[in-house]
């Protein structure tokens, strides 16, 4: 791809304004605004179709690179007392998890210029280090001689004491059974006086190279406790840190001890000490993460804060690709709410960067409202867990050539990251932001992991399918995103007849099932078309909110928490599934998560809950015996059910008066029983053999004349154009979106 962009928001209302970032390898580029309605070039549906929008931005533009800087550290600006440092000691718990990799920076004022520094290391032999700088650009260098295992504690410091030109360094490991081959403490003669004024800034996770241009953050890797002193601490001073000697006064010469444990939704790193080094940390490490100490009687961080005072730095992440822009689109009063995108070419290449224009707050414009799942592309932005030859084969993909689409190729080289992949270090990616490039959130674009490996529309594009056959249909509608929902709550929601959920609303926040809730019991109306909804505990970051964490337990997903760690760090709020929080999918829309499958679809079999003449309306126009979407689907190929499936089940809160319209069962063993449900390893778990591989379409009524109608399946929108939207899904949906939409009473 030789442009990219992304925008400074994806939601915009008319009078605002929208921001774009744009990376380009040639010269120039040319840049429009179209209103998206299919982007699926499948030859089996309508088409790609977009519509061209005059504006301002239409023209061209001068190109040029923009880069990423990824990695997570620490930013703690010089303060004089940082300057005039003659003797120091680095203290510190570390647990390095690719520690041969490179070399990594702990705690270091280190830079560029030919001048006084030094930095606690793990060097390029993957021993710790101390490095001291004179003024004179000569470097004193003392190594521990031992290697650090990966996925091990230590305790480790750095000492230096400039009137004696004595330097040392210890590593210790922190663990029931040590290693001895891994503990080492090395002194040694060195110059003296060698630090002089020291004019950089201080990173912890990080160091500025000499010979590459800004910060350098490698490090992989917990750190714990990190403290500096501004003398040479002896060795017994230093038994009393390592054994968390707690004493009510204050050591002598403490410049700085940061507190990990607070303030974990915030980039503010405070500092205990007098010094008050407040740091900013940089591209969200994971925070409320297990300490060196953490004892495993108390998995919430917020009721053992001294057990987590830790952080998780990784070489690869990235909430901010911190790119300028390029231009801006004031939108227009009267521009209709929708899907847009900027379209950016050069050279036979392409880019589309969406965005979505709603509404004025407080304007509907119509009776249907569209909530586009935001979150959850951004769970799934970037991912590309195929590079897994193992993933591969799970997903019966094995035959797949990845990557291939230029999108995937991108993402590939650059290794940008979703909630689906692991970080180099192994661990899994908890944060996710939408101040990057987000490609396989694009018109066109398949997730190959579906339809065996050949691919086909997932998310947005997926989403396109049923905003393509409400515009073909003739349906007024508004657009708005799970941020608008999650910012602004009922009121947002109370003007709408019925809100229409898309393919795959599967990450949701604590505020907007709430907000639902409520919208349902005042009389709202919801169609849920779409199967794995409402599934994640997902947090908006409050000071931050293009930052979204996700921390994966007990459900079924690419990557589990480490014990301890299931608390979200943004808010405080127990993570994993919803549903083991007893919010239950079933009790608010009658349906919840029950397969998952990647092969082929099937049709829906109407049950007796579909001939009560309550939900008589749902069918009128389909035949006693007809099998519901047995004909091509623009997802996994045929039928519209498929992918991920929901269920109906009382005992899980499926209203007691919910009627059971249809049906899709005989599913392969590619698809399988969620695994939050299997307490025993079988071979049974399969749609050959297990009942609970199915997929539900229900509809039941709430109070005030409010009603749910959910499909339970991922794939009911790629099927809604077959026969140019002549079919017995396009029918049903109509039906039910025309009585929805009405003032009439439900049955």
């Amino acid at each position: 791809m030789k442009v990219v962009g992304y925008t400074d928001r994806l939601s915009v209302q008319p009078g605002q304004r929208i921001r774009f970032m744009v990376s380009c390898q040639e010269a120039s580029y040319n840049a429009s605004i179209v209103r998206l309605i299919h982007g699926d070039e499948n030859p089996g549906g309508p088409g790609f179709k977009e519509e061209k929008v005059q504006s301002s931005v239409e023209g061209e533009y001068r190109g040029r690179i923009q880069s990423y800087r990824k990695g997570s550290y620490i930013l703690v600006r010089n303060r004089p007392l940082l300057r005039r440092l003659s003797s120091l000691t680095i203290q510190a718990w570390i647990y390095p998890t690719t520690p041969k990799k490179w070399k990594q920076g702990i705690i270091t004022q280190w830079g560029n210029r030919k001048e006084s520094a030094y930095g606690l290391f793990i060097d390029e032999n993957g021993q710790l280090a101390l490095n001291l700088r004179g003024g004179n650009g000569e470097v004193e260098k003392v190594s521990s001689g031992k290697d650090l295992h990966a996925f091990t504690w230590y305790f480790v410091a750095a000492t230096y004491d400039g009137e004696r030109g004595v330097a040392s360094v210890r590593q210790q490991v922190v663990a029931p059974c040590k290693l001895a081959d891994s503990d080492s403490l090395v002194e040694r003669k060195v110059a003296k006086n060698i630090l002089g004024s020291n004019e950089e800034d201080l990173m912890v996770a990080g160091y500025r190279d000499e010979s590459q241009d800004g910060v350098i953050a490698r490090f992989n890797g917990k750190i714990d406790g990190a403290k500096i002193f501004s003398r040479s601490m002896p060795k017994p001073e230093l038994e009393r840190l390592m054994a968390a000697v707690t004493s009510r006064r204050v050591p002598k010469g403490l410049v700085a001890s940061w507190d990990f444990a607070r303030n974990t939704h915030s980039t503010r790193i405070d500092d205990l000490s007098r010094s008050k080094l407040v740091g900013t940390s940089v591209n969200f490490p994971a925070r409320a993460v297990t300490g060196h100490n953490w004892s495993g009687r108390e998995h919430d961080f917020k009721r053992s804060p001294e057990e987590y005072n830790a952080i998780h730095f990784h070489d690869d992440d990235l909430t901010d690709a911190g790119w300028k822009a390029d231009f801006e689109f004031a939108v227009p009063a009267n521009l209709k709410s929708g899907v847009y995108a900027v379209h950016l070419t050069v050279d036979g290449s392409e880019d589309y960067v969406p965005f979505f224009v709603r509404p004025k707050k407080g304007g509907a414009t119509a009776k249907i409202c569209l909530l586009m799942p935001t979150l959850s592309y951004l769970a799934y932005a970037n991912e590309h867990v195929l590079v897994d030859p193992a993933i591969r084969r799970l997903m019966g993909a094995e035959a797949a050539r990845y990557p291939s689409q230029r999108q995937d190729v991108y993402v590939v080289e650059h290794n940008l990251l979703s909630l689906y992949d692991h970080h180099t270090d192994g661990s899994g990616v908890c944060y996710t932001s939408r101040l990057r490039p987000i490609l396989n959130m694009r018109p066109e674009y398949n997730m190959q992991s579906i339809s065996k490996g050949k691919g086909s529309p997932h998310q947005f594009n997926a989403d396109l399918h049923l905003l393509d056959w409400l515009v073909a249909k003739g349906y007024d509608f508004d657009v708005i995103t799970d941020e608008d929902l999650h910012h602004e709550g009922l009121r947002l929601l109370s003007p709408y007849k019925v809100v229409v959920t898309g393919s795959h609303p599967e990450y949701w926040s604590g505020q907007m099932l709430d907000t639902l809730q409520r919208y349902l019991n005042n009389g709202g109306r919801q169609m849920y078309l779409g199967g794995n909804g409402f599934y994640w505990v997902t947090t908006v970051n409050p000071e931050h909110p293009h930052v979204f964490e996700v921390r994966r337990w007990g459900g079924t997903g690419s990557w589990m928490a480490k014990p301890g760690e299931y608390y979200n760090s943004f808010t405080g709020e127990l993570g994993g599934v919803w549903r083991n929080r007893g919010r239950y999918p079933q009790k608010t829309v009658g349906i919840g998560f029950s397969a998952q499958g990647f092969d082929v679809n099937k049709p829906y079999k109407r049950q007796p809950g579909s001939f009560d003449e309550r939900a008589s309306f749902v069918f009128e126009g389909v035949g006693t015996d007809e099998l519901v979407g047995d004909f091509p689907s623009l997802v996994q190929e045929s039928g519209a059910a498929g992918f991920e499936l929901d269920r109906l089940d009382f005992e899980l809160g499926t209203p007691a008066h919910t009627h059971l319209l249809a049906t899709a069962t005989g599913f392969s063993d590619n698809y399988q029983h969620v695994i939050e449900e299997n307490t025993l390893s079988d071979g049974n778990q399969g749609g050959t053999t297990h009942p609970l591989v199915r997929a539900d379409m229900v509809y039941f009524k709430y109070p005030k004349n409010g009603g749910v109608f959910s499909v339970g399946s991922i794939s009911w929108c790629g099927s809604l154009s077959y026969n140019s939207y002549d079919n017995n899904v396009s029918r049903i949906t109509g039906n039910v979106l025309d009585k929805f939409s009405s003032s009439a009473e439900l049955p």
